[in-house]
């Protein structure tokens, strides 16, 4: 079956035979083309259209339960008020399309194994359900599955995903506010940047799952399973509101790589004592800040601007700081415990590695008194760097040129490796 026309007869056929009406014919059609097809309110309940082609399709309360619909493609079609009870929806794309309202109660949204013939050979290729950017607000999906499913960018505000299995699960930067997770298990689900506030997570399981920069202040996870995630422990005090409002605009520009959103620039503020652990702050700048005694537990710093911070004090604990930029910081008496100091490799536009690496640039920044056990220095521009009587027990330097590297008082005899200076 090629032509739209007997698809269209094949749909009328399938009213008929869910009639028990003669003439009629289960709909089963494999690839078949619906790409812009115009459908409202009628059944294709039970029908086999696996790898079928929706896309851009107008199908508003349209009845797909049971139906099979593996690796189907509906990319930007339009299934507002749609029925998917039970139907499978392995590996299927459904990037960008709107499912506002619709039902898809113990729907199948795992990835699907697709058996392809490429010279005669049988492989299998296994395909992720993607549910990029799709709205799916106010939808009913009680029980699917969706394991491993992308979901990034999604508008999930006030559905119901009570007793889901969500494992794996990529929902970074998803808006989830206002939805029912109760019983749902998103253990070692991605969660970065999503929005979370007046969530139900009675019995939900989000053990191992990612919530760097997660705004939990509406958030109650006291009859969650919280244990071993990343970034998700309360701060010892609330972030300002202003300060919030900066994060959350730098975590959605982190995760639509640029389009929207905008890069956190915190130069100058007076930030002493706040709490950033377990955030993402990739390529901020916090130049000339005041960030006295403030908490980076665990904090991703890569590409970050901190020249000429006063960090007295600071807390950066496990931080990733790859390619971050304090030339003339002020770290005296910070603890910097199992900090890397990497290097960041440099890429075309196209992505592809240019062979280049931006290393940190730590000249001229006081470590004096500091805490740097067991961090790692690969390569980093220490040009007249003070790190004077600092407790460098376990440090790897490594290749790093320390020739201008003020030590007297640290403890070199406990460097885990590098070419230390011979002070006379």
């Amino acid at each position: 079956m090629t032509s739209r026309a007997e698809l269209i007869d094949a749909i009328k056929k399938h009213q008929l035979y869910l009639s028990n009406k003669p003439g009629g014919e289960r709909l089963q059609a494999r690839n078949a083309d619906l790409s812009r097809i115009k459908m409202s309110k009628i059944s294709l309940l039970d029908a086999v259209l696996p790898g079928a082609n929706f896309i851009k399709a107008h199908v508003r309360g349209v009845n797909f339960d049971f139906a099979d619909l593996f690796g189907a493609n509906f990319v930007e079609a339009d299934l507002e008020g749609s029925s998917f009870v039970s139907a499978d929806l392995r590996g299927a794309n459904m990037a960008r399309a709107k499912l506002r309202n619709a039902n898809l109660t113990r729907a199948d949204l795992r990835s699907g194994v697709m058996v392809v013939l490429d010279e005669g050979r049988e492989t299998t290729v296994k395909t992720s359900t993607d549910l990029t950017a799709t709205d799916l607000e106010g939808s009913m999906m009680w029980g699917a599955n969706l394991a491993g499913t992308n979901l990034s960018r999604s508008s999930l505000a006030n559905s119901d995903m009570s007793d889901a299995n969500l494992f794996a699960v990529n929902l970074e930067g998803a808006d989830l506010s206002g939805c029912n997770l109760t019983g749902a298990k998103l253990r070692n689900a991605n969660l970065k940047g999503a929005r979370l506030a007046e969530c139900r997570l009675v019995g939900t399981d989000l053990s191992g799952a990612n919530l760097r920069n997660v705004d939990l202040g509406k958030v109650d996870l006291g009859q969650a399973n919280i244990a071993n995630t990343i970034g998700g422990g309360q701060p010892s005090m609330p972030l300002p509101d202003d300060i919030r409002g900066l994060i959350n605009a730098h975590s959605e520009w982190l995760t639509t790589a640029g389009k929207s959103g905008a890069p956190l620039d915190a130069r100058g503020l007076d930030l002493t004592g706040m709490d950033f652990s377990g955030l993402d702050l990739s390529a901020a700048c916090f130049d000339d800040c005041i960030l006295r005694g403030a908490l980076f537990v665990d904090t991703i710093l890569a590409m970050c601007s901190m020249r000429g911070a006063d960090m007295h004090k600071v807390r950066m604990n496990g931080a990733i700081m790859d390619g971050v930029r304090m030339a003339k910081a002020d770290c005296s008496k910070s603890v910097f415990q199992g900090v890397k100091f990497g290097g960041v490799s440099q890429r075309d536009k196209k992505g592809v590695e240019t062979g280049s690496v931006w290393r940190a640039d730590l000249s001229q920044t006081n470590f004096q008194d500091a805490d740097l056990r067991n961090s790692h220095f690969d390569q980093a521009n220490m040009t007249g760097a003070n790190m004077k009587q600092a407790n460098i027990a376990g440090v790897a330097f490594g290749d790093t040129d320390l020739a201008g590297v003020e030590l007297e008082g640290a403890n070199v005899g406990s460097v885990l490796n590098g070419n230390i200076p011979v002070y006379r």
